[in-house]
């Protein structure tokens, strides 16, 4: 395949750092892994981007920089011009222009309604709906069938910048942790819910017990879902159907990092201290 803003031959660059990578560090080796993989949009970048992209440092960009032989940033875009690599392309023109046919379209598709989550966002109950999961004593979150997995990943990342989140299911446990507590103090207690519709029977179900028992809804879902706002105004939809084999589960979990993000944003100071304390807890598993 010929490409537009890549030349048949790789550029030297690339094959210089293929051949240095067993030798780097943990964080050069990130570097390098982010150039080959990017290569075409170094154009826009800078040191600073690229150690934020990367995870490290702006001084290691330098450095590693400087081991590879560039005094910088704007020495090695003069290099990967030379190179051929065309530099002046953006983000998904440059990519689409490499993939034509079905799978370009089905990632343009999948673009727009990850793109096209923007409407749900400018509700005003995507802010109230923050608020209440922020607010809760416990969270709780379930996915059945296709995008339970989604949901139990999403439950595991919400954790991290909050506590008490739990993945539920009802045919695991027969939703035990929902029996009311024998704390004085009312708890507030909120549900997620990742639905699609085709494959979710029981959802109606679980929601409605859940509203039952006192607790705010928060439903995230495919287009095709409209017994929830019957429950709760609380509900958020993701194009699914892109044209695949099977419904696009990319909107949805774009989705759910936004709800992670806003969350954390809420007492962006107290996600931070629970970032930081997390590898202590992590430390004697010795898992990484």
């Amino acid at each position: 395949m010929t490409h537009a803003d890549l030349p048949d031959d790789e550029p030297p660059l690339v094959a210089q750092l293929k051949a240095i990578m067993p030798e780097l560090t943990k964080s050069e080796a990130r570097i390098a892994q982010w150039l080959l993989l990017n290569l075409a949009s170094v154009g826009m970048e800078t040191g600073a981007s690229i150690a934020a992209k990367t995870g490290v440092s702006e001084i290691t960009v330098s450095r590693f920089l400087r081991r590879i032989g560039f005094r910088g940033m704007a020495a090695l875009k003069e290099e990967l011009q030379t190179s051929g690599v065309n530099l002046q392309l953006r983000g998904a023109e440059r990519y689409l222009r490499l993939l034509e046919g079905e799978l370009g379209t089905l990632i343009r598709r999948d673009a727009e309604a990850i793109l096209g989550l923007g409407a749900q966002i400018a509700r005003p109950e995507w802010s109230a709906a923050v608020d209440v999961i922020d607010a809760a004593d416990e969270v709780f979150v379930t996915g059945f069938q296709t995008v339970r997995g989604l949901a139990e990943d999403f439950a595991r990342r919400l954790s991290i910048v909050r506590g008490s989140v739990r993945f539920v299911a009802a045919h695991d446990a027969g939703l035990a942790e929902w029996i009311p507590s024998l704390r004085r103090r009312r708890e507030r207690r909120c549900l997620i819910l990742v639905d699609m519709v085709p494959y979710a029977r029981e959802a109606p179900t679980i929601v409605g017990k859940a509203r039952e028992l006192g607790m705010d809804v928060v439903v995230v879902t495919d287009e095709l879902n409209t017994w929830a706002s019957t429950h709760t105004p609380y509900v958020f939809h993701a194009a699914t159907k892109v044209g695949a084999f099977l419904e696009s589960t990319g909107p949805l979990a774009t989705i759910l990092n936004l709800v992670t993000h806003a969350v954390a944003e809420r007492d962006p100071d107290k996600a931070r201290t629970r970032l930081a304390e997390w590898p202590s807890v992590l430390r004697d598993l010795d898992l990484y």
